[in-house]
């Protein structure tokens, strides 16, 4: 684990690939099998694997040519961290969609999580061939041949990670403090940034998460690869939540971490594609409201609890958040921050 301080001298859940929100479909509208894959598309999102896995089954017993009830089972497969049953579903869903990159590339993280590192290289070799700027294979693609070295060589293939650790969260803490303004740099400079494993909700890892009590930030150690612009617009987010020195959070922060991550993203990611900063900017270029009705639903959905507002969010609420209630008058939860 690579643990590096903020230099203020030197001047970013992940939901893209969370089923979203539709509107209410009559039932007599759709077919039966349509109708069941809705039905999982909903305990998916809220985390009930098994019963998700049961019902998209349904459906394709149904209806084997159901695209959107196979892909999402290999996702929910995924989710479960159950990769090897994951991958027929993703192998059919490739067949199904050829031209769908993301998809190609989960693919080949299943492979990778399957300890089927060949078929994997093989598969992100097969999206950069399309896309070389595609940063989601890239990574992967590095990161697998790292997994085969140490097979080899454990103690070089260590060495090289740690390397590449370094040299990544060097340039994305420099990316990240020079785009925020200075007061809020000269409120992290305690802050330590890291690659780690991190927390999970839903059942999906963190992709960074900040924790207050340790006044630490972790990036997802499988992101050791990633172009630093990624892992600094994760650093970007993650600050924000650091920047009020408290352990409250609440919709409106969240909202406020992904609109300025989106201008650093839009601003900066000139030549590196991510499925997930990528969602978060098209969002944001519709409209900052966009964003934070997308935000607001994904937070909800993870904790019905959490306040909609939070210490400094907006400004003004300082006496609420230090009370232990929010506006509302209901009661504020004190927990670490995690995107």
């Amino acid at each position: 684990m690579i643990s590096l301080k903020v230099n203020p001298y030197n001047n970013h859940i992940a939901f893209a690939q969370t089923a979203q929100n539709t509107a209410p479909v009559a039932a007599s509208s759709v077919s039966k099998d349509e109708n069941i894959r809705i039905q999982a598309d909903e305990a998916m999102k809220s985390g009930y694997f098994d019963r998700a896995i049961k019902l998209y089954k349904q459906a394709l017993e149904i209806n084997p040519e159901n695209t959107d009830a196979n892909l999402n089972l290999a996702k929910t497969y995924k989710l479960n961290s159950d990769f090897k049953n994951a991958i027929p579903y993703f192998e059919k869903a490739c067949a199904q969609m050829p031209d769908d990159l993301e998809i190609m590339t989960l693919l080949g993280e299943c492979y990778k999580h399957n300890g089927e590192y060949s078929k994997a290289e093989t598969q992100f070799k097969l999206v950069l061939n399309r896309e070389p700027n595609y940063d989601y294979a890239k990574r992967n693609l590095l990161d697998t041949e790292n997994l085969k070295l140490a097979c080899i060589d454990p103690q070089k293939a260590y060495n090289e990670r740690q390397k590449k650790a370094n040299e990544n969260l060097r340039t994305a803490i420099s990316l990240a403090t020079g785009f925020l303004p200075k007061n809020v740099v000269n409120k992290v400079q305690d802050v330590t940034v890291t690659f780690d494993k991190t927390a999970q909700m839903g059942g999906r890892s963190n992709i960074a998460q900040y924790e207050h009590a340790k006044r630490k930030i972790s990036i997802q150690d499988e992101y050791t690869y990633a172009d630093p612009i990624l892992s600094a617009a994760y650093t970007v987010h993650e600050f924000i939540h650091a920047a009020d020195n408290d352990p409250y959070t609440s919709i409106r922060e969240e909202q406020d971490a992904y609109r300025i991550q989106a201008k650093f993203w839009d601003k900066n990611a000139k030549n590196v594609r991510d499925p997930e900063m990528d969602y978060v900017v098209e969002l944001y270029r519709d409209s900052a409201e966009a964003l934070d009705k997308r935000v607001a639903e994904i937070y909800l959905l993870r904790d019905p609890g959490i306040p909609a507002t939070s210490y400094n969010h907006p400004p003004g609420t300082k006496n609420a958040a230090a009370s232990g209630l929010t506006n509302s008058g209901t009661t504020l939860k004190a927990y670490d921050i995690i995107v």
